[in-house]
């Protein structure tokens, strides 16, 4: 687990993306115009480490990726996935100790623990969108991340979405999502404004929806 989470924190990308307030366009505006040869599609964002939540909108244009919508600030979003992850880890030595101990108090202790973690999961989960909808109420943009589309790599369709750590920390509920997921789930990993790199995971509006999106990126990617 411990493992797992440093792998998240501690993915270093070729280069930062640049974190700007987002355009008419990526926020979706009515009468925003398109770019000729830009590409622009509406997701739902899972919660991974690009720290996305809610609805959010990719464009593709001129060899760039551009991903705008509510985001979850920086120190939030890790204290949130270590929070989950730390005490779920403590679920097996309880376990064991409960079984060598003979003592139903660890065994307790152990189901506990599980439910804390689940219950910092689901809390966390609900409260992400609304807290970054409030950073667009003055004009109505959200922020957008920024990136060249060459520095995309292991772009996926569906189960994909937990690469890079979150598989083991959300364990008990991935196959529940897997499920979701299925063709419409595009994710990939990319830089963020640190230089970290992460992974976006982007529920997509239709099978076809994703399949261009995931064709488009695959294209320049890596």
């Amino acid at each position: 687990m411990l493992a797992a989470l440093f792998r998240l924190v501690g993915r270093r990308a070729d280069l930062r993306a640049i974190e700007r307030a987002a355009t008419a366009l990526e926020s979706a505006l009515v009468g925003a115009m398109m770019p000729e040869g830009a590409v622009a599609y509406d997701a739902w964002s899972y919660r991974v480490g690009a720290r996305f939540a809610g609805r959010v909108r990719i464009v593709v244009h001129g060899g760039r990726v551009a991903v705008a919508g509510p985001r979850v600030p920086d120190a939030l979003y890790w204290a949130w996935i270590w929070l989950q992850g730390v005490v779920l880890a403590l679920v097996l030595p309880l376990v064991v100790a409960a079984v060598v101990l003979g003592d139903g108090r660890w065994a307790l202790a152990a189901v506990g623990s599980f439910v804390l973690s689940w219950a910092i999961a689901s809390l966390g989960a609900g409260l992400w969108p609304g807290l970054g909808e409030v950073a667009a109420v003055e004009d109505g943009r959200f922020r957008a991340l920024e990136f060249p589309l060459a520095s995309v790599r292991e772009v996926d369709v569906g189960r994909g979405w937990a690469k890079g750590g979150l598989d083991v920390v959300l364990v008990y509920v991935r196959p529940l999502i897997d499920a979701m997921a299925a063709r419409r789930a595009v994710s990939f990993f990319a830089p963020d404004e640190r230089g970290r790199e992460v992974r976006f995971a982007l529920h997509m509006t239709s099978d076809e929806a994703a399949k261009d999106l995931a064709q488009r990126l695959c294209a320049a990617g890596r």
